[in-house]
C-alpha cells in the first residue's frame, strides 16, 4: 500500500544556493516512513514498549534536480519485506506537475534493543505489516568501497541535538557530516546526483566522529566518505556521493 503526503519546502530547509539540502530531504523521507508505519501500528512508538525499534541500514538517493524554497511537493512511499529480515522501502519526491525529482531506496531492520541485534520481521511485526506490503520492486543498492588514505578529515562532537528517539545519531546527520568534507569549489558549482550510505553502527551522545573523504576514480566528481568513532576507530557509516554541475 502506498502512502502519500504533500509538503512545501521551508526556507530553513535550503542552503546557500536556495536549494533543499540533502539532510533535509533525508529527514523528510524518514518522517514519511515513520508516519506510514504509525498509521499501520508499526511505528517506533509501537515497537519501543516491546523492546524493539526500527533502524535504517542502507540508503540510496538519485536526484534529478534539487527542490527550492516555497516549492510544493508530494512524497510517496511503499515497502516490502526481504528474506524476513529487511524491510525495503522506496520513496518518490515529485513536483507540482507530478515529475519525480528524487527517487529514494532504503533498507530497514528491526533491532532488539536488549540484545543489540536485528530480529526477524515475523518476530516483531503484527499482521498489518504483511497485509499492507507492496508488490515486489527492485533495488539499486551497490557495494560502497572503503577509502584508503583520506584527502580530508573533520572532527564532530555528537551533541544532544544530533540524537533521535532511539538516542542514536540521526542517520541524516551522518550525511551532513560526510558532505562537509567535499571541497568548497565542488559545493559551489555542483549538486548531488547520487548519495549512497551504509550504516554500520550507531554513535551516541559524547562520541567524537571523524569524517573522512577522498576523491575516487574517474570521473573525478565521485567521492568516498567514511565516518568513524574517534576513540575506537570503528566505522559508523560508509557513504558514496556523485556530483553534477548545477543548472544555470
Amino acid at each position: 500500500m502506498e502512502y502519500m503526503v504533500d509538503l512545501r519546502v521551508g526556507h530553513s530547509e535550503v542552503g546557500v544556493h536556495g536549494k533543499m539540502r540533502v539532510v533535509n530531504a533525508v529527514n523528510r523521507f524518514q518522517d514519511i516512513a515513520g508516519e506510514h508505519a504509525d498509521s499501520l501500528g508499526l511505528g517506533v512508538r509501537d515497537l519501543l514498549p516491546k523492546g524493539y525499534t526500527w533502524v535504517l541500514h542502507q540508503l540510496r538517493l538519485s536526484f534529478s534536480r534539487a527542490a527550492v524554497a516555497g516549492e510544493d511537493l508530494t512524497i510517496r512511499t511503499w515497502y516490502r519485506p526481504e528474506r524476513n529480515l529487511y524491510s525495503l522501502r522506496n520513496f518518490s519526491m515529485e513536483d507540482a506537475n507530478g515529475k519525480r525529482i528524487i527517487f529514494g531506496e532504503s533498507s530497514w531492520v528491526v533491532l532488539d534493543l536488549k540484545k543489540g541485534r536485528p530480529v526477524r520481521l515475523s518476530t516483531a511485526m503484527p499482521a498489518s505489516y504483511e497485509e499492507n506490503r507492496s508488490e515486489d520492486f527492485p533495488t539499486g543498492f551497490s557495494e560502497i568501497p572503503e577509502l584508503d588514505e583520506p584527502d580530508t578529515e573533520i572532527l564532530f562532537n555528537v551533541r544532544l541535538h544530533d540524537l533521535d528517539i532511539n538516542r542514536h545519531v540521526n542517520n541524516a546527520r551522518y550525511l551532513e557530516w560526510a558532505l562537509e568534507g567535499i571541497p568548497m569549489e565542488v559545493l559551489g558549482s555542483s549538486r548531488p546526483a547520487v548519495v549512497e550510505a551504509l550504516f554500520r553502527m550507531p554513535a551516541r551522545y559524547g562520541d567524537i566522529i571523524v569524517s573522512q573523504v577522498k576523491r575516487f576514480g574517474d570521473p573525478a566528481d565521485v567521492y568516498l566518505h567514511r565516518l568513524k568513532m574517534g576513540k575506537s576507530r570503528e566505522v559508523c557509516a560508509l557513504v558514496r556521493t556523485e556530483w553534477t554541475r548545477c543548472e544555470k
